[in-house]
C-alpha cells in the first residue's frame, strides 16, 4: 500500500484562494498521483497492473490511461443517472446546457431513449445542487463522461431487473448491483451505528414501524424539522428516526418541547442506524427516504415501500423510478412555502400502508434482487467474469 498526498499542504500562491475544486483535482492532485504511481511501477514487484476507480475520480483513470495501465470505472449511482452523465456532451451540443457551468439554457423534458421515462431538465443531478456546488459537480460529471471514452470497462451498481432500458442505452456498462444488500456485512459507513434500535424493533409488531432516514448529507432548516417531528407524532404509529447531530442547518438538534416524553412509548431516535439490518427487519413497514441510490437499493432489496423526500443530485431521478417506473413508493409534496407539512406526512404514511398492490410490487422487487445476486444470477456472473478478467491482466 502506498500513501498519496492530497496536495492540501500546497501554498496559497500555488493553488490560489479561489481556485475551483475541479482544477485542483485535475491539476495538483492528478500530478501528485501520477508521480506516486510511476514511483511504484519503478519498483517492479509492487507495480500497478490495473486501476479501478470511481468514474468521477477521473484523475486516477486519466493517469492510468497515460501510463498504459488497464483501467475500469465504477459508477455507484443508478444506471439511469449514468446514462444522463454520458449524455452531457449531447446536451451541451444541442444547446440545452451551458458547457462551462452546467446552467440550464432551455428548460424542457428529456427522453434519452424511447423506452426510458422522460425527465425534466430540473431533475439533472447537478442542477439539484446548491448554487455554490453546481459548477463543481457539473465539471466532475462532464469530465467523467469524457473519461468513459478511454476506459476498458465500467461497472455499475444496478441490474437489468430494475433498469433494463437504461442499461440497454449503455451496453458497454457491466451491471454488478446491488452492491449493498442484506446478504452482506454492513459496510461503507463512517458514522457510529446505534444497534440498540434492533432490540427495539424486536419488540414491535410485524410491518408496523415507519423508518425515517435521510443519509449522510441531507440538511433541513428548523421549520421543516419541527414539521417532520410533529408529523411523526401526529401519525400515531411506531417509528424509528435517524437524526444526525448535523441534521439541522447551522444549528444543534433541539427537539420540540416535551416531544421525547410524548413519543417515548412508540418512537425510537438514534444518531445513526445499521440500515441494512433495519430494512431487513420484519417490523419495518415503510421507509421515509431521501432516495440516495444505496438507500433505494437497500430498501428495494428488502421489499420495503418508500415515501420519497429527495434532497439533491441523483435523488430526484431516483424518486421518479421509485414512484413512476417501479411504483413501489409515493412522493411527499411540498406546500407553497416549500415545506412538507405534518398533515402531508400523516396522510402519505396512511396512504402507503394501505396500498396492498404496492406492497406486493415491493416484495416482487426483493425477489428480483435476490435472483440477480444468486450464484447463477446476472450480477454474480458479471462480477465473477470481471474478477477473472482482472486476473489475466
Amino acid at each position: 500500500m502506498a500513501m498519496v498526498p492530497d496536495g492540501s499542504s500546497s501554498s496559497t500562491s500555488e493553488l490560489g484562494e479561489d481556485r475551483p475544486l475541479c482544477e485542483f483535482i485535475f491539476g495538483v492532485f492528478e500530478q501528485l498521483l501520477e508521480d506516486a504511481m510511476r514511483r511504484m511501477n519503478e519498483n517492479g514487484e509492487d507495480g500497478i497492473s490495473c486501476v479501478i476507480a470511481d468514474l468521477c475520480a477521473s484523475a486516477a483513470l486519466s493517469v492510468a490511461n497515460r501510463m498504459g495501465i488497464p483501467r475500469f470505472g465504477l459508477w455507484c449511482p443508478s444506471a439511469a443517472n449514468l446514462a444522463v452523465c454520458l449524455h452531457i456532451p449531447k446536451l451541451i451540443e444541442s444547446g440545452v446546457v451551458d458547457g462551462e457551468n452546467g446552467e440550464i439554457l432551455r428548460s424542457q423534458m428529456i427522453k434519452l431513449s424511447p423506452t426510458m421515462p422522460e425527465l425534466s431538465t430540473s431533475d439533472l443531478m447537478w442542477d439539484c445542487m446548491i448554487p455554490t456546488a453546481k459548477r463543481a459537480v457539473f465539471q466532475l460529471l462532464l469530465k467523467a463522461s469524457q473519461t468513459a471514452a478511454f476506459l476498458d470497462g465500467i461497472l455499475c451498481n444496478s441490474f437489468p431487473g430494475i433498469e433494463a432500458t437504461a442499461l440497454d442505452l449503455i451496453p458497454e456498462v457491466v451491471p454488478i448491483g446491488p452492491i449493498l444488500s442484506t446478504k452482506r456485512k454492513t459496510m461503507g459507513q463512517f458514522w457510529e451505528e446505534d444497534s440498540s434500535c434492533l432490540n427495539w424493533l424486536d419488540q414491535q409488531k410485524h410491518r408496523s414501524v415507519v423508518y425515517v432516514a435521510f443519509g449522510s448529507f441531507t440538511i433541513i432548516d428548523q421549520t421543516q424539522y419541527e414539521e417532520l417531528a410533529a408529523g411523526l407524532e401526529q401519525m400515531g404509529r411506531p417509528f424509528l428516526w435517524v437524526v444526525r447531530s448535523d441534521f439541522i442547518n447551522q444549528s444543534n438538534v433541539v427537539y420540540p418541547e416535551n416531544f421525547l416524553a410524548r413519543i417515548a412509548n412508540r418512537g425510537k431516535i438514534v444518531s445513526w442506524a445499521p440500515q441494512q439490518k433495519v430494512l431487513s427487519h420484519p417490523a419495518i413497514a415503510c421507509f421515509v427516504s431521501h432516495c440516495g441510490w444505496n438507500s433505494v437499493t437497500e430498501g428495494m432489496s428488502n421489499g420495503v415501500p418508500f415515501l420519497c423526500w429527495p434532497y439533491f443530485a441523483d435523488q430526484f431521478l431516483n424518486r421518479k423510478y421509485v414512484c413512476e417506473v417501479w411504483q413501489i413508493g409515493i412522493a411527499l409534496k411540498e406546500n407553497e412555502n416549500g415545506i412538507i407539512t405534518r398533515d402531508e406526512i400523516e396522510k402519505k404514511v396512511e396512504h402507503i400502508l394501505s396500498e396492498e398492490e404496492m406492497k406486493l410490487r415491493a416484495l416482487k422487487m426483493k425477489e428480483t434482487a435476490e435472483e440477480t445476486l444468486a450464484f447463477d444470477g446476472t450480477s454474480f456472473r458479471n462480477f465473477d467474469e470481471f474478477v477473472e478478467r482482472i486476473k489475466r491482466v
